[in-house]
């Protein structure tokens, strides 16, 4: 069963990525052209943090081969690279919450 976990008191200003730590999870959540989105904050392909690496339109592209994955579904650039794991993200009076 999910539930809604609050993460930040804030939407972190668009274009930026918010890391946060939720049931030993390491995730990030973006706000992308007005719109918010939460995923791992680890690539697929390597383990790095996707927060080191640049979001460039709807895609968060990683800072260690330029890999880049869809911030909506996760969807990978790279056919032998597994997709990035998304999560269901909510702002609620200002606070956001993320769906675990």
């Amino acid at each position: 069963m999910s539930t809604w976990k609050k993460v930040l008191d804030q939407a972190p200003k668009e274009g930026t990525m918010a890391e946060v730590t939720v049931e030993g999870k390491d995730l990030f959540v973006t706000m992308n052209n007005g719109i918010l989105y939460c995923a791992e904050n680890r690539c697929p392909h390597e383990d790095i943090k996707l927060t080191l690496g640049c979001l460039k339109g709807n895609r968060v592209k990683c800072s260690l081969h330029g890999y880049s994955f869809d911030l909506k579904t996760g969807d990978s650039s790279e056919d032998d690279v597994d997709n990035m794991l998304t999560y269901a993200v909510k702002q609620e009076n200002n606070e956001i919450y993320i769906e675990v």
